[in-house]
């Protein structure tokens, strides 16, 4: 059985201890990065990031579609960003917004 007070002294986004000093100020909570939707295939959109293409997302087209408020028809040469971070669960993509083109 694990004890709850030691559970409560973990820092529930990073895992670190908690102290004084523990905080998670906008760059340490991940990078923003921009991809653009380069190929649908059957119900996945393939993302590739623009700086790096080495750095593919692919995602259900109907979730990408609902986490940016379009249609997934309209999803393909769209550009985006949303903020990847890396955490004791693997790579976590958050805050998708459109971009300007």
């Amino acid at each position: 059985m694990t004890d709850a007070t030691s559970n409560s002294e973990i820092c529930g986004l990073c895992g670190e201890p908690l102290s004084q000093e523990h905080s998670h100020e906008e760059d340490t909570l991940g990078v923003q990065v921009e991809y653009k939707v380069v190929k649908i295939r059957g119900i996945l959109a393939d993302s590739v990031a623009v700086e790096d293409p080495n750095d593919k997302h692919p995602l259900p087209a109907r979730v990408l579609a609902a986490n940016l408020g379009v249609d997934p028809s309209s999803l393909l040469g769209i550009q985006y960003t949303c903020l990847v971070s890396h955490d004791p669960y693997g790579t976590t993509r958050s805050n998708y917004r459109l971009t300007e083109d």
